[in-house]
């Protein structure tokens, strides 16, 4: 591992020396022009030198590699949420941690499962492609954040450092390096997680190169939740007072580690013509239109993980699949995607009002899993021989995409692939957005419709997984899942109202199925043991949002409330209401410094929250044998929040309401109690 962040700092060492010098080199350009009276003690070179700090940043399109524009990491208000287990806006379930897994309550904002899904529930810290931000900057610019709180015996320290430069105006390299170590407010949750990434791009007339590649290693320690609840919710019962990290965990010795080497490339030659553009009645200028283009997108991803545990708790797990005195879970996942398209852009001519993609292309997924000597992992296995089993899977997709992005008034896009032959044929996904943008009170409001059809093969690890207390080898049939949301924006008075519905077919879960243990003594124990699942019937889930924001002078008062349903809550548990409100004040000291005090809330009402598996580091349903609620509980924070130039930082008081014994936001798992928090960022051009 330690090779791989050496190669990378090596690049950024070698590429310095080449930048520096192509600056030295049109420095000596410019000046060769210059008349003999520009000397160094001229009035214009004795001038402040005025540094550009325009940074542009946007993402990429996974497949087409089409461009979105998006913010770049330096905005002021909500920083101090920034590093919140719970989110930005408290819409997660977690375990508390920085970085620990974590689970949007709102369900229509959970993302696809991704092939290897247990990246999932860290989402936190892991970035997939589409979320990967590329750079155009002026000058060189870095920005380096640092989150801390706790002491150093409980708290977690955040340092993440962004690097980019461009080499003319075309040309843009950079590198990300993000460190989190958390120790824990509970005994044995530690996380420690690195991530090192690198990316290029290229902005041409008719050639557009995107690459990164990025490096991750996870490590998070699991104790599978409090022995008692009553250490939180009835802490006078106990025999004596327990700090947090006091508080006897049910699992130690035991821990996920993870590994991810991830590079995609996306690159488009372009064909058109040159024109003369009007700049104003004297100048003009030359201008590349490009008709159609060729596109080739390329994924590589190796990950593995890693779930090993060198202490036995009794009666925790329900069934053992493998020998030994330890647990050595290790699956690896390979992953290559080729795709090759042709487009016909759009806006080329008055007719062209829209543009077209379509591609064509080859996924190749190699899985593999321990394996007993004896297929199928039975208890009785004695042998201590623990080999591997291998899992190829193959599939040619083809897809296409109907895009309108140009115009102020009606953007679409339509996107579909389906599956034509190999492991998964007969999947799809068929997804459309469309907005329409009309003038109110001299502004724009806009509503959007936001629908797919999606029929899903099962993830690989809700049909074979192998471990040494959880083993299936099953089948299942294709998730088939319709959704339809509607958006009303109005940015006059700080509204949007989203409202959905989803349909879902075959929806696969994971559900606690452990046994009773010592029934009918007093030391009888719900054992842990996830099992996959898949619901064969229909599942309706409606939601509806509010964002609302509300301003008098100095005042600001924030809100975002959801409401949902589901129809088959024992199957798919979800909170009636969802609530995130922020009251604060504005203003500026000594007319440079911005400020904002105040004060914000996170709140759900109850529900059967999902339960954690650490053997497999995901979320799942409840034990029907033994349901808890949670919710009900506000979870209050205030803070103080600035801005000064090129640096932003906040001081924040963390759960500042502690009191009654109710803060779980996982089954078992309190979120952190109160404590301090701060954070810094700076902003450095050239």
């Amino acid at each position: 591992m330690k090779v791989k962040y050496l190669l990378i700092f090596l690049f950024f060492v070698l590429l310095a020396p080449m930048v520096q010098a192509q600056r030295i080199i049109t420095e000596l350009e410019t000046n060769s022009d210059q008349s003999m009276d520009a000397r160094p003690d001229s009035i214009e070179n004795k001038k402040k030198k005025v540094i550009p700090t325009e940074v542009k940043a946007w993402t990429v399109d996974e497949k087409f590699g089409n461009r979105t524009d998006t913010y770049v990491d330096t905005l002021h208000h909500m920083f101090m949420n920034t590093d919140l287990p719970e989110g930005i806006t408290g819409h997660y379930n977690s375990l508390a941690n920085v970085g620990s897994p974590r689970m949007s309550r709102i369900f229509m904002e959970r993302p696809d499962m991704p092939l290897f899904m247990f990246t999932s529930p860290f989402d936190m810290f892991y970035v997939d492609t589409n979320h990967f931000r590329f750079y155009n900057t002026k000058s060189p610019f870095m920005n380096v954040t640092y989150n801390w709180n706790g002491s150093k015996n409980t708290g977690s320290d955040h340092v993440k450092a962004t690097y980019t430069n461009n080499v003319g105006k075309k040309f843009n390299f950079g590198g990300i390096f993000d460190y989190i170590y958390g120790r824990g407010y509970y005994d044995t949750q530690s996380t420690s997680y690195i991530n090192a990434s690198t990316w290029a791009s290229y902005i041409g007339s008719k050639y557009d190169l995107h690459f990164y590649y990025q490096h991750n290693f996870m490590k998070t320690a699991e104790n599978g939740g409090i022995e008692d609840d009553n250490y939180i919710t009835n802490p006078e019962n106990m025999e004596r007072e327990f700090t947090s990290n006091d508080i006897p965990t049910l699992l130690s010795q035991t821990w996920n580690r993870q590994e991810h080497d991830i590079a995609y490339l996306n690159h488009h030659f372009n064909m058109g013509f040159w024109k003369e553009e009007v700049i104003d009645s004297v100048t003009t200028k030359r201008v590349f239109v490009p008709v159609s283009r060729i596109f080739h997108t390329l994924k590589f991803q190796n990950m593995m993980r890693n779930n090993r545990a060198f202490k036995e708790t009794e009666n925790y797990h329900s069934y053992t699949y493998l020998p030994g005195d330890s647990t050595q879970d290790y699956t690896k996942f390979f992953y290559l995607k080729n795709l090759v398209g042709l487009s016909l852009c759009e806006g080329f001519n008055k007719w062209a009002v829209f543009g077209l993609n379509a591609y064509v292309g080859f996924e190749s997924k190699r899985y593999s899993l321990p394996d007993s000597t004896v297929y199928g992992g039975v208890s009785t296995n004695t042998s201590g021989l623990i080999g591997k089993r291998y899992y190829n899977e193959h599939n040619v997709v083809a897809g296409g995409q109907i895009i309108r992005e140009q115009g102020n008034t009606v953007h679409y896009n339509l996107d579909a692939e389906f599956v034509v032959a190999g492991e998964d044929m007969g999947a799809f996904d068929v997804k459309g957005h469309a907005e329409v943008n009309i003038p109110v009170l001299k502004d724009t409001a806009q509503v959007a419709i936001n629908a797919y059809v999606k029929n899903i093969a099962p993830n690989f690890y809700y049909r074979h997984y192998h471990g040494k207390h959880a083993w299936w080898d099953r089948g299942a049939d294709k998730e088939f899942r319709q959704r339809i949301e509607g958006v009303i924006t109005i940015p006059h008075t700080e509204t949007r109202l989203t409202v959905g519905v989803e349909n879902i077919k075959n929806f696969n879960y994971f559900q606690n199925n452990g046994i009773v243990f010592n029934a009918g003594t007093d030391q009888q124990a719900i054992s842990n043991h996830v099992t996959p699942m898949q619901y064969s019937d229909n599942i309706q889930v409606v939601s509806a949002n509010l964002r609302q924001n509300i301003h008098l002078g100095i005042l600001h008062w924030e809100n975002d409330i959801t409401y949902q349903t589901s129809s088959h809550s024992d199957v798919l548990p979800l909170p009636t209401l969802s609530l995130y409100t922020n009251l604060y004040i504005r203003f500026k000291i000594a007319k440079v410094l911005k400020t904002e005090f105040g004060a914000d809330m996170k709140y759900f009402t109850k529900y059967d929250a999902p339960d954690y598996s650490p053997v497999i580091g995901m979320f799942m349903n409840q034990n029907a044998l033994k349901k808890k609620k949670i919710g009900d509980y506000p979870l209050v924070s205030v803070y103080a929040n600035f801005d000064l130039k090129r640096t932003r930082f906040y001081v924040m008081y963390h759960h500042i309401n502690q009191s009654d014994g109710r803060y779980f936001w996982a089954p078992g798992y309190p979120i952190n109690p109160k404590s301090l928090r701060f954070g810094l960022s700076w902003n450095f051009y050239d």
